[in-house]
């Protein structure tokens, strides 16, 4: 009888943490996503200027974990690759919001096989991403320097 007990226990123990494990946490959501150049809202910048890629995320519920934010190229016709990464230690109550911010500079324009840069956010805690709208905005585009006339002289 005793052992038949402590068999039971195992299997109500067991059966509770396998529960407690498999219980999926929401990932936050993605709010705003945005580009700022010089201080201003922007989706076009120059070749050498800097950026900064801007993201709001939202807790559904509580999140303790890692979110990465990525400025990622957007290749035509072959793998995207990553540009810039940023890792960002979260702690979010559900409700609450936290800004996400990575800066930097662009290396080539959007000409030939290059469309553009594009954000792409990993929640590494649930094992999910969201990634910018493929289209020119929300997208950046970035183009050569223009030569002032100071240049010219």
């Amino acid at each position: 009888m005793l052992l038949f007990i402590v068999l039971l226990a195992v299997v109500v123990v067991f059966a509770f943490m396998v529960n407690e494990s498999s219980r999926v946490q929401a990932s936050p959501a993605v709010q705003q996503a945005f580009w700022r150049v010089n201080s201003h809202n922007s989706t076009t910048a120059n070749v050498s200027e800097e950026v900064e890629a801007q993201v709001i995320v939202r807790a559904k519920e509580d999140y303790s974990g890692s979110i990465v934010l990525k400025v990622r190229k957007d290749v035509s016709f072959w793998s995207d690759s990553d540009y810039a990464t940023k890792t960002f230690p979260i702690d979010l109550k559900s409700g609450q919001t936290t800004e996400l911010e990575l800066t930097f500079t662009p290396d080539e324009a959007s000409t030939g096989r290059l469309r553009g840069y594009f954000m792409e956010v990993d929640f590494l805690v649930t094992h999910t991403n969201w990634a910018m709208a493929n289209s020119y905005p929300p997208r950046l585009t970035v183009v050569e320097q223009s030569q002032t006339p100071s240049q010219n002289a």
